[in-house]
């Protein structure tokens, strides 16, 4: 019994409305006519191959999972078919850039693609996720050549691409790779050392595998500033972009994880494979940041997906399961109830429900940024790069640790037979698992936000996005029916800019240590006041359009705003003593005695 998967098309359609996206973009010259009549049948269209092709074989793949064979990895049963079904309808390939071969659309668009894709089926999307992350590392940095050699077939998905970073001795703190790159007469390198944790490093579902590679010249500096970066294909490509020998590229063994079992998580050798030297030497950690970065964002995307389909499993489990009578009700009203109108079951289900609408509505600003900081111009672009550098710690860590907390608690529905496989709902939750983990532990994320984002541009970039909290608020008070939960969310932003001039006041003294300290549970409270303000948003959105047809829906929307705002906001108060005491308590006890 698999979770009945489809897609939330008019939630998603919302969220659009509720970030005013179609103004954001048409001050892109290149976007500058997107809108509903663009988003609404590429959703439906996406919709429809995650729901016929995706859905029916995530089980699949959880089951079967990747299956590793004397260094050759076969994919679960059904992935090879729906790639290529994937790759010829241009799922791959439509939010990257048009003069690449790509569908041109925004990477706003990516946000409900990614959602929708990854709900239906989440270890299958995993490779194509990190072959986006190759083509912008190569697009953005490698020369005309190396371009022409390898994007094609990477656009097309003909190849895959994967980043190879980490190491058994070299996890998040990459300064001490080993991974050696000699420099040869010919101008290319030999690859020499053993990746980590490689995603879809190895399988049966493309022609050429393209490595981003980490490694160290022999002489470069040390630490992260001797980092360089090489372009390593699993066949090396002649010059007429045919496929010539095996490139000494090996996986050497695949990991048993928690989840994701359809998406193979590979050691990878290198034993004199040939490399290309991607920009200077030396860069290459700035380099993969441009990959990492996106990646991140999509690891909120991925939570945010677990989530939306444990959502859906959990309330179509409560409105079939027929089990006691509702407190309440007399015995004559309650034969024809169900869990799902008893007073606990709804609390959880309207804690997932309110928390999801918040998170993708984060997650889709993110992406949006993106569009500004990639293809706006002048100020425009400015801000949307400050804007997207303070949202992607806190769209990577809040979301993806709140997936955790409630696909479990979509578990918690179900009761017994949520702990049982077969109903599949534990899929998402061990899915959703990996997500706080990749691309930087949410621990790294904290650290970042404290230390590099506040202080963006002297802290006029995080000033300024509490500044567009407090235009919200005033446009919630415009509405008679949103005054009280304005007055809420102004408490807790009031806050949180406390909160923020502490940090930066902090940092200006050098009491580093006590900052650090701060940084998870400043990360915490934030995202849940950003939640707060994006609900806000969707609350006023909805409250505008009421005299619709579909009045009903948008009643739910200021329902959920409201629950969020009344319920769960009050949460990030609960944040605010652990920022203000710092390092206190946490290093008074021996580091034996935990």
């Amino acid at each position: 019994m698999a979770v009945n998967y489809k897609a939330p098309i008019n939630d998603i359609i919302f969220a659009y409305d509720v970030l005013d996206s179609y103004n954001i973009l048409n001050k892109i010259e290149k976007f500058k006519d997107f809108g509903l009549d663009t988003l609404e049948p590429i959703v439906e269209e996406c919709a429809k191959f995650a729901e016929e092709v995706l859905a029916p074989i995530n089980s699949i793949g959880d089951k079967n999972g990747a299956i590793f064979d004397e260094g050759i990895v076969k994919m679960p049963p059904g992935f090879k078919e729906a790639y290529e079904k994937f790759t010829k309808a241009g799922w791959s390939s439509i939010s990257l850039p048009s003069d690449i071969g790509g569908g041109g659309l925004p990477y706003g668009l990516s946000a409900a693609i990614l959602e929708i894709l990854c709900t239906a089926n989440m270890a299958f999307v995993l490779g194509p996720g990190l072959s986006i992350g190759a083509i912008s590392g190569i697009n953005f940095h490698a020369n005309q050549g190396q371009k022409d050699m390898y994007l094609p077939d990477l656009v097309a998905g003909n190849w895959t691409g994967t980043m190879n970073l980490s190491e058994p001795q070299s996890g998040s703190d990459l300064s001490n790779i080993s991974t050696k790159a000699t420099k040869q007469d010919d101008g290319t390198y030999r690859i020499t050392g053993t990746k980590i944790w490689i995603g879809s490093g190895e399988h049966d579902l493309s022609e050429n595998i393209i490595h981003l590679v980490l490694a160290k010249v022999p002489g470069s500096p040390e630490g992260t500033k001797g980092i360089s970066m090489f372009i390593v294909p699993k066949f090396v490509v002649n010059d007429d972009s045919s496929l010539g020998g095996h490139n000494k590229v090996n996986c050497i063994s695949i990991e048993e994880k928690l989840g994701i079992h359809g998406s193979p998580t590979c050691v990878m050798e290198y034993d004199g494979s040939v490399g290309y030297l991607i920009g200077e030497e030396n860069m290459g950690l700035n380099y993969m940041f441009t990959t990492i970065n996106e990646a991140r964002i999509r690891a909120g995307g991925h939570g945010l997906a677990c989530t939306s389909g444990a959502l859906q499993g959990a309330s179509q489990y409560a409105r079939d399961r027929v089990q006691g009578r509702p407190v309440g009700m007399t015995k004559e009203e309650a034969k024809d109830s169900s869990i799902i109108d008893h007073a606990d079951v709804r609390r959880t289900l309207m804690t997932i429900k309110s928390y999801l609408d918040a998170m993708r509505y984060m997650n889709y600003d993110n992406h949006l940024m993106l569009d500004l900081e990639y293809f706006a111009e002048g100020e425009l672009k400015d801000f949307g790069k400050e804007r997207c550098g303070i949202l992607t710690p806190i769209t990577k860590a809040w979301i993806s640790d709140l997936s955790v907390e409630l696909t479990s608690m979509a578990i918690q529905v179900y009761g017994g037979m949520g702990y049982v496989e077969e109903t599949g709902i534990a899929q998402y939750f061990r899915d959703a698992r990996i997500a706080p983990i990749y691309a930087g532990t949410n621990g790294i994320q904290a650290e970042d936000l404290v230390f590099r984002k506040i202080t963006l541009n002297d802290g006029k970039a995080v000033e300024s996005l509490l500044k567009e909290m407090r235009t919200n608020i005033s446009s919630m008070k415009e509405h008679e029916n949103l005054e009280p939960l304005s007055e809420i969310l102004e408490r807790h932003v009031a806050e949180i800019e406390e909160a923020t001039q502490y940090l930066l006041i902090e940092l200006s003294k050098g009491n580093l240590a006590g900052v650090s300290a701060s940084g998870t549970p400043y990360l915490k409270m934030f995202g849940q006041v950003l939640g707060g303000h994006y609900m806000g948003k969707a609350a006023v959105t909805a409250t505008k359009n009421l005299l619709e047809d579909n009045a009903g829906f948008y009643n739910d929307k200021i329902t959920l705003s409201k629950f969020y705002i009344e319920q769960l906001l009050p949460l990030a108060s609960s944040y605010f003593s652990s920022v203000m005491l710092g390092k206190e308590n946490l290093y008074s006890i021996d580091s034996n005695s935990f």
